[in-house]
């Protein structure tokens, strides 16, 4: 009997492995899609403010929080969708794949933050969902977005499905970490999104490679995806504010609002300034002028809602700004010659180092954060730093805390994209053969005009004249 059941476990693996790609990825979504059904069922209920029981109370709403929870589904939906579609052969990838990957994170999201923090409390009831539960879930996607700027155009669906899976599960973990048990600042997800998903892709991009991906003809843009891909910028750009505010309460989310407007207004000034000095010839650069502009709302988040003073908020967007415009134009050409690593959309010049430089900005706020910024309502205005000092937290050891953060966030990053891109290099996950193009696992326009072809030759009695 045993070696009747490796027999049928030994066949199950070479049917899964001589699928099509795409089937592949349809068995695997159905089959995780049912699981997720019934673990909804099994472990998640309407927050208390949902349950019909609530019907008739005037003073429940969610009209404080649900304009930003749409503006950051339209940031993960259009703004990083779009943003990817500069690549002129893979647009159909890049907002699709963009699209798959995201509504299975949602829903997994929802679960795994559920399940560290019921672990941490060591208290097992079922998971609440409210829209703060959706907004953090969206949060959790983004970082997974991320990571898939950097293998965009060198992975399969299957490939990207897996990588979700066991990103969103080291996402919540690190979340957990440095909410629960650090307490630390990070109301925008500088170390928590950016730093985790930037270094977890970068991690797993290495693993991956293919080393044909340098120079690859198809890695280019052309005018209309460019275009296209600015939809995506301008999107982010404006909607930057209400992913680093949407936690944030009373003056805090006020003050969030301001500091990431400030912030990536000057990195965007900047990044253009920068661009006509790097770039070839002094002209503007279409791939800075879609990313480098960004980078002051990544460095600002982690520190959006202390009080920087508006000038501080500036001086992270300028630094942020000019830092990834070097990245692109002379760091990531660099990174690619001596170490192998191709970053489809430089997440290392956007995302990796504005996050870096934001973690170090927010530990040098909370060491001079004092009591005395904030007035007598301090702990309700900071509540996580103020609490956890309350507690005998002193200015210097909540700045080593902000640290440790950012550097667990990326040990966890890149150990954990080390290890998932040894995985999905797998040949069983299926890879492309074809780099940064729709044609092999998407209908495209040579599918449809072949289509006509064949019919336009085809005879009433069905053969081919």
């Amino acid at each position: 009997r045993r070696v009747h059941g490796g027999e049928g476990g030994h066949f199950f693996i070479f049917v899964f492995a001589v699928m099509h790609t795409n089937v592949k990825f349809a068995v695997c979504a159905l089959i995780l899609q049912a699981i997720l059904i019934i673990l909804f069922g099994c472990c998640t209920t309407y927050d208390d403010r949902a349950q019909a029981k609530n019907d008739l109370d005037p003073s429940i709403t969610i009209a404080n929080r649900y304009p930003f929870f749409q503006d950051i589904h339209v940031m993960i939906f259009v703004g990083f969708g779009f943003l990817m579609t500069f690549l002129y052969r893979h647009g159909f990838g890049a907002v699709g794949y963009n699209f798959m990957v995201s509504v299975f994170c949602l829903q997994w999201a929802i679960l795994t933050r559920g399940f560290w923090h019921n672990a941490y409390q060591k208290d097992w009831p079922r998971i609440p969902i409210s829209v703060e539960t959706l907004i953090g879930a969206d949060f959790a996607t983004a970082s997974v977005l991320i990571a898939f700027g950097g293998v965009l155009g060198k992975v399969t669906a299957p490939q990207l499905l897996f990588i979700g899976l066991v990103q969103i599960v080291l996402y919540s973990l690190n979340e957990m970490i440095g909410v629960e048990v650090l307490e630390v600042a990070d109301i925008g997800g500088t170390m928590f999104i950016h730093a985790f998903g930037a270094y977890f892709g970068l991690a797993c991009a290495w693993m991956i490679g293919p080393k044909a991906a340098r120079g690859h003809c198809d890695l280019a843009s052309n005018a209309p995806s460019d275009q296209f891909a600015m939809i995506g910028t301008l999107f982010l750009w404006l909607f930057w504010p209400s992913f680093n505010a949407a936690m944030a309460d009373g003056s805090r989310q006020h003050r969030a609002v301001i500091n990431t407007l400030l912030s990536i207004s000057v990195s965007t000034f900047v990044a253009f300034a920068g661009s006509a000095i790097l770039r070839k010839k002094n002209k503007f650069d279409m791939i800075d002028v879609q990313n480098a502009t960004l980078a002051g709302g990544v460095g600002v988040g982690a520190c959006a809602d202390l009080m920087l003073e508006p000038y501080g908020a500036m001086l992270i967007g300028a630094t942020t700004g000019l830092v990834s415009v070097f990245g692109f134009n002379v760091l990531m050409p660099y990174l690619e010659e001596k170490i192998s690593l191709y970053d489809t959309c430089g997440i290392h010049n956007l995302h990796g180092m504005p996050s870096i430089i934001g973690g170090i900005a927010c530990a040098i706020a909370s060491s001079v954060t004092s009591h005395h910024d904030y007035g007598e309502g301090a702990s309700s205005a900071i509540p996580i730093l103020f609490t956890a000092r309350d507690g005998n937290r002193g200015s210097e050891k909540q700045a080593g805390l902000q640290m440790a953060m950012l550097i667990i966030s990326l040990a966890i990053g890149i150990g954990g994209g080390l290890i998932t891109g040894l995985i999905v290099r797998q040949p069983i996950f299926g890879h492309p053969t074809l780099l940064y193009d729709d044609q092999e696992f998407w209908r495209t326009e040579e599918d449809y005009l072949a289509d006509m072809d064949t019919e336009m030759v085809q005879t009433p009695n069905g053969k081919q004249s």
